[in-house]
Order: structure tokens, then C-alpha cells, then sequence
């Protein structure tokens, strides 16, 4: 990706600044229309098919996202969708959608919005310092003026990009703000021109270019903050390679590499065929990989990766030839601007219209589910009071009915716990206290840690109210309350490690009488040596100080963890969710090192363990009692977590101290 940026923003500058020094001035209009033409029918094809295939083969509870996608592809905008999305944790585990690469095209599209305005800029305080105004500019002078306008922008945007990864703010790796510096470079190059070097030179700086790139792709990795500095070697191998094939201020790239290897390799015919497709490539290839397991319902093998490989090339060479070059080469749009505006707005405006397909078709899909929703309330046993003698079943009337529906399983999360006010988001730094229950109780509960501890909030709420205790919440999304930090933390995506430690000082400076929490099992920590023995130990701390002060604790053991999204399993297994079910005896599923460890550490803890109201001795289950048991992998439903009131009011009767109940 960040190779063509350079690349993009090398080619686009080197074409302005040769029209503004032929001219004297950029046509905008011509400008932007030649953009539509080479970009939008490929695109909008691209993007109208992968809808059409989406309403038949993707789950309807991913319409919403894919809805908002598609849009967000149509307009260029993807990459601030995902941005947000970044950001967002109940959005940052959703699957990828056959849309999602186009935040890269936005970026690019974003960047032609933006930089022919720069370039004018660059025109104008030439011609009114040389009173020359539509005749050829003073190259040099105009050289000089883009070298500071894209120098401040470069500079700008790059030193925003490094600070936005310090922060571990993780919208830093798709928002314009923090790329734009590097189509920016590829400019920068194009305004300075190229180096008069011997064929052995530029064959050495285009050996150390790629070089550059390709260690690059091997030492950087999912975890590395990007892109910040860690950008730096891929952009400046780029510009290298580029260097070396640039012998002129022409922006024309001369053969990458003089030795005759090379040479030989890029007049291959297949390399020049995939080289004519690789914008038609780029578009189909990502609809193609997500859409395939889709539509042959099972996990791609070999034989399914050649056949992705083939429907790609097969996508890219029709859309090449029937659709990109005879629109872009027709007469009626090459020779007319306003003609090829307005057909672009109007294709823009006709592909978004698609869209709305999603809501209609979501709602001839769960319609009848939210009316057995409905009846779902009038049986008698839901959830785990439908549970007897270890036996789970889905429907135990006989009634096909759950609640909540598959379509409005992922925003079913605890009344007043949905927003920031009592959850506190990756990079608060202050965790709030919320008060519900028995607001007046002498009996004091409080509950703390992530997301695993908020699922339970609304359900614990409605037993302290019931039972007369006073709830104190303390919630922090992916924060388990603990001082040894996540991995997350170290990269700078989540402040964890201090937010706790102040709620700890706030516990024992104001004590309740029993302290709950839990945590999602599957966290990864980070210490030297054992991170399990460290997070371990950072648990007990926590309890035994609670503990030395007279606090009870009581850890919920966490939740099993599916391994596909439930509710979008469930939509396609509507009547019979047992084939959405995940073996108990999955070790991903059950049972903690960590939590082991830190009970033996903190023997007076107490531990409540529900599994049984999950899973029977063979399998964990998705549908319990007509009510569908969780909204993603790992979280529970509101819904679910409320069936579960008498065991958690039981459990947190158990644990607190004798003089408080």
C-alpha cells in the first residue's frame, strides 16, 4: 500500500506540474474527469456486483456494516469508516468485509480532491510575482514554490502521523491526516527531478530501494505502531527505486534497472497483461477472498485459492476490457468534461441507491424473526431457567422461537451501561463510578473490570435492587482490573495500568463490602519473563490488598469463547442452532492458567463459575432456552445475562461477608 502511494503521488504531480508549466495554470475540471473515467467504472462495477452477491450469500447481520461500507466505498470515505471503526470496540472485532480495501482508493481519491488545489496555489504565486499569468511559468520558480507548499504538507502530515502512532490512537493507520505524507513524497520527487548517475549507480540505488521495501515487508508485522517512522524505510526505498528509473524532470520512469535480467523480466508478456489489470485486479481481488468461503459455505482450501486466483484474473480481464478501457477511451466522455462529470455523479448516485437493498432485504429476512421474538416472551422458561438436570436445549417447548433476534443480537447490551458515561473507553484515563441497586443500602457491591464484567452490569443491577445492596460500577472496555498491562498497552493503544490503580485507591479509600469482577480469559498480558505468571501475580495483588482491608472478592470465571460469530451462525441456522455449537473440551474454551495461578496466590478469593449454564458436558451452546446466548464470539446478551439473575444473586450472597448479609 504505501509503495503505490508513492508511486500514485509521483505519476499525478509529475502530470500536473507538466500541464501547468504547458499551460500556465491546472484545469481542474479536465483534471477531475480524467480521474472519474480512469477510476469510477471499474469501482462502481466492482462495488455493484459484490453488493448483489452480499444480499444472497453474506449473513443479514452484517447488512448494517456492509450497508455502511458500500457507501463509504461509493464516496471515498472507507478509510474513515474504519478509522472509526478502529476505535470503536464493538465494531473492532467485526469481520472483514469485501469493501474494506478500499480505504486505500479513498486515501488516493482524497489526495486528487486536494493536491491539484496545492499545485494551483504553487501557480498563482509564481504568476503574481512574474506578472506572467497564462503564459509558460518560470520553472524554476514554480519548482521552488511546490517544493515549500508540499515540504510544509509532507513535514505536517508526517509529524502528525508519528505523534497519532505514539499515542496508539489506532485510527493513525487509515485516516488521510497521517498517509497524505507519503503520496506527498512521491510529489516531493517529482518536483525535484532526478540524478544524473551512471546505469551502474541507479542499478545500485534501485538494488538498495528494493532492498529497503522487501525488509520492510518481512520486519514489520500486525504489531508494529504504523505507520510513523516505522513508514520511513518503504517510502524512502520507494523513492529510491524511482529515483534510479527518473534520468529527467519529465516524471517519465525510465527502465527500473539497466542489467539485462531485468530488463528481459519487465517486456514478459504476462507481467505487462497483470501490469495493464492491476487497478481491475486490486479492486476484485478482496470481494473475491471474503466472498468465496461465503458462497461455497466452508473454510478455503488449496484447491479453493487457486480457484479465487483464477475468478480474479478471469473479474479483472472482463472489467479491464469491457468495462475500463472502452469508458474511459469513449469519445462522448474523452472529449467532454461536463459529460463525464455528470455521468460520474450520476453513476455515483445510481450504485449508492443499491444500497438500500440491504435494509429491505434485512427486513424480509427477520421479519418473522421479530415476531417469534415477541412470542418468546410469553413462555414460561427462558434462558438458563430452562436448564434441568444439565440438559440445554435451544428450544424446549418446542416452540421455533429465541430472543434476541440474530439481526439485533450485537447492540443487545445492558440497559444503562451503553455509553461512555458508565464505560469507559480504550483511552480514558479516569474509569467512572455508576450507582444503581439500592442507591440508600448500608451493603456495598462493586463491580470491575472490561468488557467481560460489563455484560453481566444490568443483570447484577436488577439482583442488587431486588436483594437491597447498593451497585457501585467501575467499567473499562478491555481493561481487566489488574496492574499488569495488556499488550495493547505497550503499544500505546490503551491506558489501563493507571485507570486502575485509581480505582483501587478508591475502593480502599471508600470500601464496599465485596468487590466482583472478571475478564475476558483470552487477554494477552506482557511482562519479562511469564506473562501468565505476571498477570497472575498482578491479580492477587489486587485481591489480597482488597482483601487485607476487610473487601471480599469474587471473580466470575469468564464465559466460553465461540470460534465464529454466534449470531451470524444462527441467522443461517435459524431452526436448528446446535450446528453453532463449540466443543466444550475446546482448551480455547475453558479454564484459565492466569486464574489458577492468581487463586493460589489469593486463597481467600472466591470464584463463581457458571459454564454449566453454557454448555452441557459435550458442547457449549449458542441458543438456550430460546434466548440467544451471545451478541458476537465472547459477549453475552443482555437478554441472556438477565436469565442468569438468581445464580450471580446466589454466588455474590455467598461471597459477602457475614456481617453484610
Amino acid at each position: 500500500v504505501d509503495v503505490f502511494f508513492v508511486i500514485s503521488g509521483f505519476l499525478i504531480t509529475s502530470h500536473l506540474i507538466r500541464e501547468a508549466m504547458r499551460h500556465g495554470k491546472v484545469k481542474l475540471g479536465a483534471f477531475w474527469a480524467a480521474r472519474a473515467r480512469r477510476i469510477l467504472p471499474a469501482s462502481l462495477l466492482t462495488i455493484g456486483v459484490t453488493v448483489g452477491l452480499t444480499l444472497f450469500f453474506a449473513p443479514v447481520t452484517q447488512f448494517e456494516t456492509l450497508r455502511r461500507q458500500a457507501l463509504a466505498s461509493i464516496f471515498y470515505v472507507q478509510n474513515w469508516v474504519l478509522a472509526r471503526d478502529a476505535v470503536d470496540y464493538s465494531a473492532a472485532e467485526n469481520d472483514a468485509t469485501p469493501f474494506q480495501h478500499f480505504w486505500t482508493l479513498s486515501v488516493e481519491e482524497q489526495f486528487y480532491l486536494f493536491w491539484p488545489l496545492l499545485v494551483l496555489v504553487g501557480v498563482w504565486i509564481v504568476a503574481r510575482k512574474t506578472a506572467t499569468a497564462g503564459l509558460a511559468l518560470n520553472e524554476r520558480s514554480f519548482r521552488a514554490a511546490l517544493t515549500v507548499l508540499f515540504g510544509v504538507v509532507v513535514l505536517a502530515s508526517l509529524v502528525y502521523s508519528i505523534l497519532k502512532v505514539a499515542r496508539g490512537d489506532l485510527e493513525a493507520y487509515f485516516i488521510t491526516t497521517t498517509r497524505i505524507w507519503e503520496l506527498g513524497a512521491g510529489s516531493m520527487l517529482a518536483v525535484v527531478g532526478g540524478l544524473r548517475l551512471s546505469t551502474a549507480g541507479r542499478n545500485l540505488l534501485t538494488y538498495l530501494g528494493l532492498a529497503a521495501i522487501v525488509v520492510s515487508a518481512f520486519v514489520l508485522s500486525d504489531e508494529t505502531p504504523f505507520p510513523g517512522l516505522a513508514a520511513v524505510p518503504v517510502i524512502a526505498g520507494t523513492i529510491a527505486v524511482i529515483l534510479a528509473g527518473t534520468p529527467d524532470r519529465d516524471g517519465r520512469l525510465a527502465p527500473l534497472v539497466r542489467a539485462d535480467p531485468w530488463a528481459a523480466a519487465s517486456n514478459f508478456t504476462v507481467a505487462q497483461w497483470i501490469g495493464d489489470r492491476s487497478y481491475s485486479l486490486y479492486l476484485w481481488h478482496f470481494p473475491v477472498i471474503i466472498l468465496w468461503p461465503m458462497i461455497v459455505k466452508h473454510p478455503a482450501s488449496w484447491l479453493d485459492i487457486v480457484g479465487m486466483v483464477v475468478v480474479a484474473l478471469v473479474l479483472s480481464d472482463l472489467s479491464y476490457r469491457f468495462i475500463e478501457q472502452p469508458v474511459r477511451k469513449a469519445p462522448f466522455f474523452a472529449q467532454s468534461t461536463r459529460n463525464s462529470l455528470i455521468a460520474a455523479l450520476l453513476a455515483l448516485l445510481a450504485i449508492a441507491g443499491t444500497t438500500w437493498l440491504y435494509p429491505l432485504r434485512a427486513e424480509q429476512a427477520t421479519a418473522s424473526w421479530k415476531e417469534l421474538a415477541t412470542e418468546t416472551k410469553a413462555l414460561p422458561e427462558l434462558g438458563a431457567a430452562s436448564i434441568v438436570d444439565g440438559h440445554l436445549e435451544p428450544f424446549p417447548s418446542g416452540t421455533i422461537t429465541m430472543m434476541p433476534s440474530p439481526a439485533d443480537a450485537q447492540k443487545n447490551t445492558p440497559k444503562g451501561f451503553r455509553g461512555k458515561r458508565c464505560v469507559a473507553p480504550q483511552l480514558a484515563d479516569v474509569i467512572p463510578e455508576c450507582i444503581s441497586g439500592d442507591e440508600k443500602s448500608d451493603v456495598s457491591i462493586a463491580l470491575v473490570g472490561d468488557s467481560h464484567a460489563r455484560m453481566y452490569a444490568g443483570a447484577i443491577a436488577e439482583a442488587a435492587k431486588k436483594n437491597g445492596w447498593r451497585l457501585r460500577t467501575y467499567l473499562k472496555v478491555s481493561c481487566p482490573f489488574t496492574p499488569t498491562p495488556k499488550v495493547l498497552e505497550t503499544r500505546g493503544s490503551l491506558v489501563c495500568t493507571e485507570p486502575n490503580a485509581a480505582v483501587l485507591d478508591e475502593l480502599l479509600a471508600d470500601p464496599p463490602d465485596l468487590v466482583v469482577t472478571t475478564w475476558r480469559f483470552s487477554t494477552n498480558f506482557t511482562a519479562d519473563g511469564d506473562p501468565d505468571a505476571a498477570a497472575a501475580a498482578g491479580f492477587a495483588s489486587y485481591w489480597n490488598t482488597l482483601e487485607d482491608a476487610g473487601i471480599g472478592v469474587l471473580v466470575l470465571r469468564d464465559v466460553p469463547e465461540h470460534q465464529q460469530d454466534v449470531p451470524a451462525c444462527v441467522a443461517a441456522h435459524y431452526t436448528d442452532p446446535e450446528a453453532c455449537t463449540t466443543p466444550r473440551d475446546d482448551s480455547s474454551l475453558l479454564g484459565s492458567a492466569v486464574l489458577e495461578q492468581a487463586i493460589a496466590l489469593a486463597p481467600r478469593t472466591r470464584v463463581a463459575d457458571f459454564t454449566d449454564l453454557l454448555c452441557d458436558q459435550s458442547s457449549c451452546k449458542a441458543v438456550i432456552g430460546n434466548v440467544l446466548a451471545y451478541r458476537d464470539k465472547h459477549h453475552l446478551t443482555a437478554v441472556y445475562a438477565r436469565t442468569m439473575i438468581p445464580q450471580l444473586a446466589e454466588a455474590i450472597d455467598a461471597a459477602l461477608p457475614s456481617g453484610a448479609r
